[in-house]
């Protein structure tokens, strides 16, 4: 077999260059050869599993993306820590080898089921969307290609990199294709196939993202300040956002969130449906547009309650403050707001609040075979380190084992959708009351909170400062909205990409931030059992000399303040874990990834460099 080279572009090698081992998971009963293959449904089938299996993110790498909000304390992205750089990532075979796939399958479906043809090349065309929206969130400019290179075309090897509008415009068209040729809803498994409705949460997404890119990061290296035009489309903001209110759009009112409570993990639905939904066995129909399927019948599983657990993933002060109170007042209109210890801070709160991270009322979702009741867990220090555990995917412990997790898990969800439609209007100045009430107010609706109703008027001052670049004539409506998307859709892979695109990226840094804050303890509580749930099981003691005094907590809650944690006021404040952190954000850098330094040289420096990255070559 013919060795493969680093160049990224090898991707396309010719298909006698390789064998189908080198790109399929599951390589089908048959020869494979562009004149015989592709002929039925069935094989079409087998190829276009892949792009599922290489293309949609696993739950992990999703949930478990560190940011502002929800930080793990075995480590930091290198983003956060400042540790990317050109040599640090290569692309490879299999960086690209889902692109080859996609293109292979439109070149070559020759399947004489006319319905099924169609069918594939739209899920074709989906996937390279996805693909391309990925790369370019990562890289901005980024080589488009739309066919299967041989390995002798030199052209299309060293290629430069297309403009990120051109390719950001080639995903839309790609996915108004997909939107013509795939059904409405597949026979069989529907939920787990993509869809019109998934074409539509995609595109809503993808565009959201580049109309907002684009309108933050206006007049600075990574947007062009000059007009850009391709295919007679004048590339902007405002006309990404128009894509993606008009995507949005159609699916408003067509599908509902899940308010069920099959699990009574609460006796009101209000204060359950939303954590339930993420710990269903099977998505639910109505609001999972598309999902990663698991089932422990066929062994595929994945490991998300085992790592949140064994990574004490934790969220922020940041993010608790971004909860309202339960009469639809933030926080800070509440007396002692920065002071509350954790009891407090979860009394009269969105119950999104406490059906994401581990409050006093807290049950377990196992059931007492003796009572029939859901028992209750002692805020576990294990599984925590500044006591905002995050248990929202938290099902019961017969999946906390390494990879034991059946869960399905939502890739797009109509709640985002929603989010989405909100988020563009407001950003062209054009949300309406109507809107509102469509959107954030049905989001509310599901636990139980007031509504919005009509569009904010007045800024929120807390929000402001969270978000200082937010800019538009509905600033005050663009600030609630981010807070809706903040408490809604926390450790669903969002908030990094979220902050990098609305130009807030220093925040990501613990540096920017003093380091993630956690609950707040008085001075008082130092060196004394603590009971923070009250639940007659002392659970924290906090100590600052050489070993701890007489105390009745479990090893695990004995934390000393000097070593990884502090208080963020010395001897009071918020605990506090990653502070000695000390990278310092980089505004004309750190929004893009760097492209690899060996990728530039294999093509001969076609591929240009991201600004501020210095690889040490000379073009």
């Amino acid at each position: 077999m013919k060795k493969y080279i680093t160049n990224l572009f090898l991707f396309a090698a010719a298909l006698t260059a390789v064998s189908c081992e080198d790109f399929l998971t599951k390589t089908p009963e048959t020869t494979l050869s562009p004149k015989s293959y592709f002929s039925s449904k069935t094989e079409l089938d087998l190829w276009a599993n892949d792009f599922y299996n290489d293309i949609l993110p696993e739950p992990s790498t999703l949930a478990e993306l560190n940011a502002d909000d929800v930080s793990s304390a075995t480590s930091l992205n290198a983003l956060q820590r400042g540790t990317r750089n050109p040599s640090s990532k290569s692309w490879n075979k299999d960086t690209w080898k889902p692109l080859r796939n996609i293109n292979y399958l439109l070149e070559n479906n020759r399947c004489k089921d006319a319905e099924a043809k169609r069918m594939y090349d739209g899920v074709a065309c989906f996937f390279r969307a996805f693909f391309y929206f990925e790369m370019v969130k990562m890289y901005g400019d980024i080589p488009w290609y739309d066919h299967v290179i041989t390995s002798d075309d030199q052209a299309a090897l060293k290629k430069p990199r297309d403009p990120r509008g051109l390719v950001m415009l080639r995903v839309i068209q790609d996915l108004d294709r997909a939107y013509e040729l795939l059904p409405d809803k597949w026979a069989t498994d529907a939920v787990y196939h993509v869809s019109k409705d998934a074409v539509l949460a995609l595109k809503s997404r993808a565009a959201l993202f580049e109309g907002t890119f684009r309108k933050y990061h206006a007049g600075t290296d990574y947007v062009p300040v000059d007009a850009q035009v391709f295919d007679g489309v004048a590339i902007s903001s405002e006309f990404f956002l128009r894509q993606a209110a008009e995507a949005a759009g159609q699916l408003i009112g067509k599908r509902k969130l899940y308010t069920g409570n099959e699990l009574i993990l609460d006796i009101d639905p209000k204060k359950a449906s939303y954590r339930e939904y993420f710990i269903r066995e099977n998505a639910d129909p109505d609001e999972t547009i598309l999902a990663r399927r698991y089932n422990v019948d066929v062994l595929v599983r994945h490991g998300l309650q085992f790592d949140f657990s064994s990574q004490k993933r934790s969220a922020s002060q940041r993010l608790v403050n971004h909860y309202l109170r339960s009469n639809g007042q933030p926080i800070q209109t509440a007396a002692g707001y920065n002071r509350m210890g954790y009891w407090d801070v979860f009394q009269n709160r969105d119950p999104r609040m406490t059906q994401t991270l581990q409050g006093p009322d807290f049950v377990m979702a196992d059931v007492d075979a003796t009572t029939g009741l859901h028992p209750h867990e002692s805020l576990p220090w294990g599984k925590t380190f500044d006591g905002y555990r995050v248990i929202k995917f938290i099902s019961t412990t017969e999946h906390e084992n390494a990879t034991t997790s059946t869960s399905d898990y939502p890739v797009f969800r109509y709640a985002e959708v929603l989010l989405n439609y909100a988020e563009a209007r407001a950003e062209l100045g054009e949300l309406t009351n109507q809107d509102v009430q469509n959107t954030i107010d049905v989001l509310r609706a599901r636990v139980g909170m007031p509504a919005m109703g009509s569009v904010p008027q007045t800024e929120d001052a807390l929000m402001l400062e969270y978000y200082p670049n937010a800019s538009g004539a509905q600033r005050a409506a663009i600030l609630e909205i981010r807070r809706e998307r903040t408490v809604e859709l926390v450790c669903e892979g969002f908030r990094q990409w979220d902050m990098l695109r609305w130009k807030e990226g220093a925040a990501l840094t613990p540096k920017a931030t003093g380091g993630v804050q956690g609950i707040y303890i008085a001075a008082a509580e130092v060196g004394v059992d603590l009971d923070l749930d009250r639940d007659g099981n002392a659970d924290l003691y906090l100590y600052t000399g050489a070993t701890p005094g007489p105390t009745t907590v479990p090893t695990e809650g004995r934390i000393h303040l000097g070593d990884n944690w502090k208080l963020s006021e010395g001897s009071s404040g918020n605990l506090t874990y990653w502070s000695m952190e000390d990278y310092l954000w980089q505004e004309d850098r750190d929004y893009l990834w760097p492209i690899p330094a060996d990728q530039r040289t294999l093509t001969e420096y076609a591929l240009s460099q991201n600004p501020g990255w210095d690889d040490g070559l000379s073009h």
